[in-house]
């Protein structure tokens, strides 16, 4: 028997009685697994239950990141949901060592000070993930980056990191426009970023998550 499969993976004006807004298409970068494969959370598995290790500012990172990608759905596709207890999450978020201090994040150039790597294993039909997304975070050791550059790095990284959990399994083409790209550079998904989840969560998935 071969051993599972894991998967990597690092680093509006309203009208009324207007018409629906239906999701753009284009432009989008490549959403599938290596293999083509697509997975997004289905409508029955919302919302998502996501743990945060609750040391430093984790939790508010990763519900910041949550509602962040909240808002890039025009009709709700996708929620998320902080929950107390990791033996119940789908999404579970670590640091990885070493825990930043907890100051105001800089707004000057990013930079590299911090890393994330996101991991799920597959069964061995390679159809369904047989555990929770495992999310790491880790800080970079070099006494050049401030504390304010480091929360900076893992605000945007902790973002990042829950696009692949959502099924943004492939890294980003643009530096300057997509959270997605890796490492990323910008703190906020983009229009490509929106366009892209909108329509993974509009496309039929072949991977299915693992059971609540």
């Amino acid at each position: 028997m071969s051993p599972p499969r894991r998967m990597t993976l690092a680093c509006l004006l309203a009208v009324a009685c207007a018409d629906p807004l239906l999701p753009s298409h284009a432009p989008v970068y490549v959403f599938t697994d290596t293999f083509g494969d697509v997975f997004h959370w289905p409508a029955d598995r919302l919302p998502v239950r996501f743990y945060a290790e609750p040391r430093g500012n984790l939790p508010a990172l990763l519900g910041r990141a949550v509602e962040v990608w909240e808002r890039q759905f025009l009709y709700g596709e996708f929620r998320g949901v902080l929950v107390q207890d990791s033996s119940a999450a789908d999404v579970i978020v670590r640091w990885e060592d070493s825990v930043p201090l907890d100051v105001p994040p800089d707004n000057g150039p990013p930079v590299k000070a911090c890393g994330g790597v996101t991991q799920a294993f597959l069964d061995t039909l390679g159809t369904s993930f047989v555990g929770p997304f495992e999310t790491q975070i880790r800080i970079v050791f070099d006494s050049t980056f401030t504390p304010g550059q480091i929360q900076a790095c893992v605000a945007r990284t902790t973002i990042h990191e829950i696009g692949h959990a959502l099924g943004l399994l492939r890294e980003a083409p643009d530096s300057l426009q997509d959270i997605m790209f890796s490492p990323p550079l910008v703190s906020l998904p983009g229009l490509r970023d929106r366009n892209t989840i909108q329509t993974l969560y509009h496309t039929p998935a072949t991977l299915h998550p693992a059971p609540p």
